[in-house]
């Protein structure tokens, strides 16, 4: 049996640096490589270091460390989502939820109702995501955070997209732009993916699923705000650029363009080939079902073929 992990009498700020720094650090492997290159220490960190919560600690000290731990559990829960583990990533997100209220974080608890909301709307729920968009709102007001209101506008109108509500996705998303251009100051860590790039990305995710569900004239907008995405991910980014690939991918696709999709689709699997994500799997075979509705074309073929030979490496 192994050893129970020796917990210090105290704690100081230094203790919590060095948490952050560790999520900062997983943080920036999930981003590139995908919740499956790091879920396994993501959530042995966490559990290692809820300990810690027994140390006593001045009053601020404990309230950065709460802040701290609801970061990490955040980010276990993501990297469960993001590899198939819902059920596990539910529980992190309500540990994490619970230590962010208890801080008083508004901010941080705002950025984990969007990630519950993301889970949802991955599944297809698009009503229950929309419920937890607008408990993060709620928070996102109360913390004063232009960014966080942004990013959940933008996902609100996502889910209004999947569900064809073409006027309600358009002026969510109308609203998500004007609340990004009224941001300022630095983004925590937990925020500072969402930056104009990711907000393209989004924006043109949102017009992919308007013209799956109401109007292909939504194409060619979209087309533009992915472009303009793939060109401005950081290099860390890995997994952002692929899925904006593959969005890119689908509209050339329902635009007729074959040559062009089955190109960029090919960007996005080599992407696709280094990243530990089973969303990237559920994030292809829509493109591949578009590939099919064109069998007289050696280039969707071709792509069809490329999709349905994907394995995720996880």
């Amino acid at each position: 049996m192994a050893e129970p992990q020796h917990v210090p009498a105290h704690i100081g700020v230094a203790d919590v640096e060095r948490l952050a720094a560790e999520t900062e650090r997983l943080r920036g492997v999930d981003y590139r490589r995908g919740g499956g290159a790091c879920r396994e220490s993501a959530i042995e960190c966490a559990t290692r270091h809820d300990r810690l919560l027994d140390a006593a600690a001045p009053g601020t000290v404990r309230r950065r460390l709460l802040v701290a731990l609801a970061d990490l559990h955040n980010l276990a829960a993501w990297t469960c989502f993001d590899t198939g583990f819902e059920d596990t990533a539910t529980r992190h997100w309500d540990l994490a939820l619970g230590m962010a209220v208890e801080a008083g974080h508004h901010d941080l608890a705002a950025n984990i109702h969007y990630r519950v909301g993301r889970l949802r709307l991955h599944g297809g729920r698009r009503r229950e995501a929309l419920e937890a968009f607008s408990a993060g709102l709620v928070a996102a007001r109360r913390a004063g955070s232009r960014r966080a209101v942004a990013m959940l506008r933008a996902n609100q109108a996502w889910a209004h997209a999947g569900l064809g509500d073409e006027a309600e996705a358009v002026r969510l998303l109308n609203l998500a732009h004007d609340e990004f251009a009224r941001a300022s100051g630095p983004a925590p860590g937990w925020a500072r993916f969402f930056d104009e790039p990711d907000l393209c990305g989004l924006t043109g995710v949102v017009l992919t699923d308007l013209a799956r569900t109401v109007d292909p004239a939504h194409t060619a907008p979209a087309i533009d705000s992915l472009t303009a995405a793939v060109a401005g991910y950081s290099a860390g980014m890995t997994r952002s650029r692929a899925f904006s690939l593959m969005a890119l991918a689908a509209n050339h696709l329902v635009d007729g363009d074959c040559d062009q999709a089955a190109d960029v689709g090919g960007q996005a699997l080599a992407l696709a080939g280094a990243i530990r994500s089973t969303r990237v799997a559920d994030r292809l075979r829509p493109l591949r079902r578009l590939a099919d509705r064109h069998p007289g074309n050696p280039h969707a073929r071709t792509l069809s073929a490329r999709v349905a030979a994907f394995t995720p490496p996880v």
